[in-house]
C-alpha cells in the first residue's frame, strides 16, 4: 500500500501525536465527538499483518543511543534501558496484554492530584474495558492450562512472601476461547494459537486465512473505529517541535517524513486548534522539551522529572525438575502481590513465557549457567512495584541538528525494592526445585542495568504547576489548548502493568476535553 503523505500547512481541529493507548483514546473519542482528526506516527504501519522482526533488526544507532527491532525499540539511557512501541499501534504492537486496574493506594500517593482516586478512575477503566475486552485465560482444548501457569501458581503459593489471595489468573485482552470473536470495530479476532510469541505478534493462518488477530491491538479497536468516525492516520511522519502560533489561537506541529528529509524541519507542518500528544513517555517528553522555547507558559523546571521505570525486574528460573513449556500459551497468564514484612513496597509478579527470537533481546535465555545435569528447563518472571521514580530524561547529544531524548536512572534508592522483588523471584524458583537467574546485565550491588517495558512520567500531572507539567485532565500548565495523554503524565509507579491505567487517563483527558466535565 502506498504510504499516505499529509500536505503541509493543513489545517485540523485536532493534531494527535503518537497512536499508543494515548493517542489511539483521545483521537477516537474526539473523532466519535464530531472533532476533525489527523494522527501523526513515526513509524510504519503494519495494517494488522505482522512482520518477522527478525528481518527488521537489530538497528543500532550511536547517534541515538538505540536498538530497533522492527516494531519496537530499545532506548539505551544511563543505569537503564527502556523498551517501546515504534508504529501504528504504539505499545499494543508488543505488549502482552495484561489488564489490571492500579490498586487504590497507588492513587492516594503524594504525588497524585488530589482530585484524581479510584473512586474517579473507575468508571473510566470501566469503558476502556468496553474497547479492550480482557479475560482470564481459557485452557487450550488441546494443550490445557500452559504449565508454567500451574507451576507460577504452584511456588508461588508455597512462598512465604506471597500473598495467597491476590494470585490469579490475569485478565488479558488476548481471545483464549474456542470461538473467535469480533473487535469493536468488526475486525475478527481468531482463537489464541498459543504460539507464545505475543511480543512478535499474532502469526499468519491459513486456516483463518490471514492473522489470527487473537491479541487486541489498538488497530482492531480505538485506532480502527477512529478511522471510522473520520480520524486520519499518516504514519511514518516524525513530529520535530510544536509551536504557539503567533495569533495565539492554535499551534504550529512541525514534522519530518523521514530522517532525512532535512528540509520538513524549517518547512512541513500542520495547523491545529488543539494538539494532543500521546508518543508514549520518551516520546511526548521529547518533544516537549524542543519545543519548550516556542511554548511561552511551559514550566520547563518540572519537564523531564519523575520518570519511572514502574519497578519493572525481567528475570528468570532454571534447573526446573521438569520442562515448564516456556513458548506456550499466552506470554502472561498469571500474577499476584508479593510484601516483605515491615516494608513498604507493593510488589507483583506474573509469569513470562520464553518469547521466540526475542528472549535474548530481553535478556532472558542468554548466559544462563551450565550445571553437572545440564538441565535448562525454565520459567520467566516479570515483577513490578513502587519505585523512586527519581528518573530524569533530558535532551543529549546531535542527530540533524536535534538533540534526542536520553535517561539518567539512579537506582539507589529503588534498590531495596529490587532486592525485595528478587528474593521473591528465588523463593518462587526454590519451591520449584530450580535456581534463579539474575537479569542479564544487572549489578545487583548498584542495581544497574535493568530494562523496563513501562516507562511513566516526564511529563507528570499536579494540583498545581509547582508540581508538574500537566494538570490533572492531562492540559499543559501555562499552554491551554495543549494536551499529554499517554504514559508521560503518571506521577509514579502503579505496581501492575501500566496500559490499562493509560487508557483509562486518556479516556478522561478525552472526556474533558469534549464535555469540560468528570464522567458521571
Amino acid at each position: 500500500m502506498k504510504k499516505k503523505i499529509l500536505q503541509s500547512k493543513k489545517s485540523v481541529d485536532v493534531l494527535v501525536i503518537g497512536s499508543g493507548f494515548g493517542g489511539a483514546v483521545t483521537a477516537c473519542r474526539l473523532a466519535q465527538a464530531g472533532r476533525s482528526v489527523i494522527i501523526l506516527e513515526r513509524g510504519k504501519d503494519y495494517q494488522n499483518k505482522e512482520k518477522a522482526i527478525e528481518a527488521e533488526g537489530p538497528v543500532y544507532d550511536s547517534d541515538t543511543k538505540t536498538s530497533r527491532y522492527g516494531h519496537f525499540q530499545i532506548d539505551h539511557g544511563t543505569g537503564m534501558n527502556v523498551i517501546r512501541g515504534i508504529g501504528v499501534g504504539g505499545g499494543s504492537l508488543h505488549y502482552f496484554g495484561v489488564r489490571l486496574r492500579a490498586p487504590e493506594t497507588i492513587f492516594k500517593g503524594p504525588l497524585w492530584p488530589k482530585e484524581i482516586t479510584r473512586k474517579v478512575m473507575d468508571p473510566y477503566y470501566d469503558i476502556a474495558g468496553t474497547m479492550l475486552e480482557a479475560s482470564p485465560l481459557k485452557p487450550s482444548p488441546v494443550l490445557g492450562i500452559p504449565k508454567r501457569s500451574k507451576a507460577f501458581l504452584d511456588g508461588a503459593g508455597n512462598c512465604s512472601r506471597c500473598l495467597k489471595k491476590t494470585l490469579e489468573f490475569v485478565p488479558i485482552a488476548i481471545n483464549t476461547s474456542s470461538k473467535s470473536i469480533t473487535s469493536p470495530s468488526g475486525i475478527k479476532q481468531h482463537p489464541c494459537v498459543f504460539c507464545g510469541a505475543c511480543l512478535l505478534g499474532c502469526p499468519q493462518s491459513e486456516t483463518y486465512n490471514g492473522n489470527v488477530n487473537a491479541r487486541a491491538k489498538l488497530t482492531l479497536n480505538y485506532l480502527a473505529v477512529a478511522q471510522e468516525k473520520g480520524a486520519k492516520i499518516f504514519a511514518e511522519h516524525n513530529v520535530t517541535h510544536i509551536e504557539k502560533q503567533v495569533n495565539g489561537k492554535g499551534f504550529k506541529v512541525y514534522f519530518q517524513q523521514s530522517k532525512s528529509d532535512t528540509s520538513a524541519k524549517k518547512n512541513s507542518f500542520i495547523r491545529a486548534k488543539q494538539v494532543v500528544l500521546g508518543a508514549g513517555t520518551l516520546g511526548s517528553t521529547e518533544i516537549l522539551l524542543k519545543s519548550a522555547e516556542a511554548l511561552p507558559g511551559l514550566n520547563v523546571r518540572m519537564l523531564g522529572k519523575n520518570f519511572s521505570g514502574n519497578g519493572d525486574l525481567l528475570a528468570s528460573g532454571y534447573d526446573m525438575p521438569f520442562d515448564l513449556e516456556p513458548t506456550s500459551g499466552p506470554t502472561i497468564t498469571v500474577g499476584g502481590r508479593f510484601k516483605k514484612k515491615g516494608s513498604d513496597n507493593e510488589i507483583y509478579i506474573e509469569d513470562l513465557g520464553s518469547i521466540p527470537f526475542a528472549a535474548g533481546v530481553l535478556g532472558l535465555d542468554e548466559n544462563t549457567p551450565k550445571t553437572s545435569s545440564s538441565n535448562r528447563h525454565r520459567i520467566g518472571y516479570l515483577g513490578m512495584g513502587t519505585d523512586a521514580g527519581n528518573g530524569i530524561l533530558k535532551l543529549k547529544g546531535k542527530i540533524n541538528h536535534f538533540k534526542r531524548i536520553h535517561l539518567d536512572w539512579d537506582p539507589k534508592e529503588s534498590l531495596p525494592l529490587y532486592n525485595e522483588i528478587i528474593d521473591s523471584m528465588k523463593e518462587i524458583s526454590q519451591q520449584l526445585g530450580g535456581n534463579f537467574q539474575y537479569p542479564q546485565g544487572y549489578d545487583p550491588e548498584t542495581g544497574t542495568g535493568l530494562m523496563t517495558a513501562h516507562p511513566l512520567g516526564g511529563c507528570v500531572m499536579a494540583d498545581n504547576p509547582k508540581k508538574g507539567v500537566v494538570n490533572p485532565q492531562g492540559e499543559v500548565f501555562g499552554v491551554p489548548g495543549l494536551f499529554v495523554a499517554d504514559g508521560a503524565i503518571v506521577p509514579s509507579a502503579l505496581v501492575v502493568n501500566p496500559s490499562y491505567t493509560i487508557t483509562a487517563l486518556a479516556e478522561r483527558v478525552a472526556h474533558w476535553m469534549i464535555h469540560n466535565k468528570e464522567l458521571s
